[in-house]
């Protein structure tokens, strides 16, 4: 398990590190703006700031995300619909292993990212407070919590989930419907339904409970081992459909 991790780190180490150099830089150019605009009282210079603001924002929220998903080294994209795809079926390591290899890379891909942007927000909410009044933003700085932390954990377990979703996804359509017609028609029912049965599972458990999010937040926990036990049931699918089903 070592060698395969050891692999797809080597493979993939120079995406990880452009890609978060790439965040990195939008942060420190959206962190000195905001500081520039504190010092002048010049619109422009605030609109300029605010507008780093929101694509830093932007970024943090919903681009690492989506970009470790879908670009990222958890991604079984390369083994499935590249070329390099069939030579990686002769390799003598077992599909267990190298699938887990690749989502746990994609994992510490996303972390990556993910630490960096709380990284930027920390340095927002601690040392920020004179630069967002003069943006007049409506921004709350408050100390990390336990809260927090939850939150920041659930968000990992989520990417893990759908990682795994999209995984099996992609994994059943390259085993049994790759070559029908419409088949990507298929591929996007396959992950609206499993989407949907996860959505469906979360009400119905935030409903037995009567969830609150500020009184019983740390009941999220419980629901992140649902995540979990879902998760890990999508990866033997995964397993089994890539060794059985899975001809390139």
């Amino acid at each position: 398990m070592l060698s395969v991790l050891k692999q797809e780190f080597k493979i993939h180490k120079k995406n990880i590190f452009i890609t978060a150099i790439i965040f990195a830089a939008i942060y420190l150019c959206t962190i000195i703006s905001m500081h520039l605009s504190g010092l002048f009282e010049s619109e422009k210079i605030q609109d300029i700031s605010a507008l780093w603001f929101g694509l830093s924002v932007g970024l943090g929220c919903i681009g690492a995300f989506f970009i470790a998903l879908f670009k990222g080294s958890g991604s079984m994209n390369d083994i499935l619909f590249k070329d390099t795809g069939y030579l990686i079926k002769t390799i003598p390591v077992s599909s267990w292993k190298l699938i887990l290899g690749k989502m746990i890379i994609g994992l510490f891909e996303f972390i990556v990212y993910f630490a960096l942007y709380l990284l930027f927000m920390t340095f927002i909410f601690h040392c920020g407070e004179e630069i967002a009044l003069a943006l007049s933003m409506d921004i709350q700085f408050n100390d990390f919590s336990r809260e927090i932390v939850v939150l920041c954990v659930g968000i990992i377990v989520l990417f893990i989930l759908i990682q795994s979703i999209l995984n099996f996804s992609f994994t059943v359509y390259t085993s049994f419907t790759k070559k029908v017609k419409y088949s990507k028609i298929i591929l996007a029912i396959i992950i609206y339904f499993l989407f949907s049965f996860v959505v469906e599972l979360t009400g119905a458990f935030l409903n037995i409970i009567d969830f609150n999010l500020i009184d019983d937040i740390l009941s999220v926990w419980i629901l992140m081992g649902i995540f979990i036990v879902i998760s890990v049931i999508l990866y033997i699918g995964t397993c089994l459909l890539y060794d059985k089903k899975v001809n390139l």
